[in-house]
């Protein structure tokens, strides 16, 4: 039997494993707020028509592009693959995706607008103000991004009996059982020494509305005090709470309601119950987040309708050479297999490091060093199409669910609710769990994340349909995710922040923002802040332009 202190010994232990995973940059959290969105205000004509060659037609470089060109330079972007963005990758009818694991996919969603499946970046936070300043800017049209719903659900054959545990009954009886606890503590003068009577009294009151204490009647109730009552005088325990959900809801007559028994604490402290249920706290998972309506990939699309020629598709950098003060950079053109060359005054390299790696270069060789030594983590996301089971029958809109699986988070749409179909992101995992679950046949990698839905839904694993896979360490020109450089090489990050004669590097991964598009904007804005000031032999820009409406 768990005692008491077993408890808070364990829920100590799980808040730290939380922390930790949280903490995790291939998830996309990171370690703090980022606030600052204004791009750096290059004075207009600063660039005098000088020639800058940008590699890659991810966010990073072409938000490089449309800053520098607003400021005179002449920018060429030269892009290997046929489409903009990188790892900011829409999936629709007719979207074609070959790894080099030998999957070969063509996506069989409905030709339907609403059906679409964010393959990389699905979400922005409201305080990432470069990434939403260029959407406000370019026209890109938001709606809100559900990312926590109270219907969603934990999962684990651990726990449970191996069945779901809702979002709010996870948090709402452990808020419950802690208030229990802690307010038992304070009644039996645990905290004579430190606290006054009153200070025990106001506490008191406070846990017993907090945590819906009571002589183990039901408590919750929908009505709300205007101020705390006083802690009831008898015996104080958490009983089943509304909060937590509804056996039977309330309705007509004398329908009271029942509410759910609560859960018990050796449930409540299993890692994935505190995982799930604090995913939504971290301050990039917060409400109120956003996504473009359409797709993320309507961000990129916007640059390059902006941009138009200074784009060039199909272009597979092959060498990347200092020639006197700047450079030059051979590529192929991948639909004529013909050989050309860009000369250029400045380069800004924006291609993933791991692939920049295999490009012959004349770049210093400590920076070769840091460019040759960085890792990639790897990321997998599986989606289906299907009925819209999750909202008409399990009243879930938008959200995350968890599992222990190696699918871990399925994600819920938010767009287009109550509308007859959606896709359903069934699988979204990072690092070994994302290892092991691409090393899987096609067949029973779709399989594998049908039975996860199944043991979240019962009954609904069946009707996915249409399903389509990345496993992003696969994917050619990216092969992986994001890279932690900051963590992995902190030397190494600062050197290759700082400008290589006529090169400059940016991208996600040389900022604190790693995995997020904001990341790669506010590194682009410091590539170009740097190149501008060696053009103009001054010092960097670091007045920033507001944003508008282009």
């Amino acid at each position: 039997m768990t005692t008491r202190r077993d408890f808070l010994t364990a829920l100590t232990a799980v808040a730290g494993v939380s922390a930790a995973w949280t903490a995790v940059r291939a998830m996309g959290l990171t370690e703090g707020t980022i606030e600052w969105g204004g791009a750096p205000a290059l004075p207009p004509g600063s660039g005098k028509g000088a020639k800058v060659v940008i590699l890659g037609a991810g966010v990073a470089g072409l938000s490089a592009a449309y800053e520098l060109g607003k400021a005179g330079y002449v920018c060429t972007i030269l892009e290997a693959r046929d489409r903009v963005g990188g790892r900011n990758f829409t999936v629709r009818h007719g979207t074609k995706l070959k790894m080099d694991d030998g999957t070969d996919q063509t996506c069989t969603f409905d030709d339907d607008p609403s059906l679409y499946f964010n393959a990389g970046p699905a979400r922005i936070p409201s305080h990432h103000l470069a990434t939403l300043g260029y959407c406000r800017e370019l026209g890109v049209k938001m709606e809100t991004l559900i990312n926590h719903s109270e219907s969603g659900r934990i999962q684990s054959d651990a726990i449970n009996g191996g069945k779901p545990i809702q979002m709010r009954q996870a948090a709402y009886d452990t808020r419950g059982h802690l208030a229990e606890l802690f307010a038992k503590s304070v009644r039996n003068g645990g905290l004579d020494k430190e606290m006054t009577k009153a200070d025990q009294d106001q506490l008191m009151a406070g846990l017993v509305q907090w945590g819906g204490l009571s002589g183990g009647k039901r408590t919750g109730g929908p009505r709300v005090p205007n101020a705390l009552p006083a802690a009831p005088a008898g015996p104080l325990a958490y009983g089943p709470s509304p909060k937590s959900g509804w056996i039977v809801p309330p309705g007509p007559l004398d329908q009271h309601g029942t509410p759910r028994a609560p859960l018990p604490l050796e449930t409540l402290m299993h890692p994935l119950v505190a995982i799930g249920g604090t995913f939504h706290e971290n301050v990039d998972m917060q409400a109120t987040m956003m996504q473009p309506v359409g797709g993320m990939d309507m961000i990129p699309k916007a640059f390059e309708r902006v941009l138009g020629p200074v784009v060039k598709k199909g272009c597979e950098v092959t060498k990347i050479a200092r020639v006197g003060k700047g450079v030059a950079v051979s590529y192929k053109d991948k639909h004529t297999g013909k050989a050309h060359k860009v000369d250029a005054d400045y380069c800004i390299v924006t291609i993933p490091l791991v692939v920049l790696a295999k490009i012959p270069n004349d770049f210093s060789a400590d920076r070769k060093s840091v460019i040759d030594r960085a890792r990639y983590a790897n990321s997998i996301k599986v989606a289906f199409q299907a009925p819209r089971f999750w909202e008409t029958r399990d009243e879930q809109y938008g959200g995350l669910s968890f599992t222990d699986r190696d699918t871990f988070i399925t994600w819920y749409p938010s767009g287009n609710l109550m509308g007859k179909q959606g896709i359903l992101v069934a699988g979204y995992s990072f690092g070994e769990q994302a290892d092991r679950f691409g090393a899987m046949p096609l067949d029973q990698r779709l399989a594998y994340a049908r039975t996860t839905v199944e043991k979240l839904h019962p009954g609904h694993g069946a009707p996915l349909n249409k399903g389509f896979t990345i496993t992003w360490g696969k994917v050619p020109y990216n092969y992986g995710i994001e890279c932690a450089l900051a963590e992995q090489d902190p030397a190494g990050y600062t050197l290759l922040s700082s400008a290589d004669g006529p090169f400059y590097f940016a991208g996600e991964h040389l900022s604190h923002a790693g995995a997020w598009q904001q990341g790669a904007f506010m590194s682009s804005h410091r590539a170009i802040a740097l190149l501008d000031a060696a053009h103009r032999s001054g010092q960097p820009v670091t007045t920033a332009r507001p944003f508008g409406h282009a």
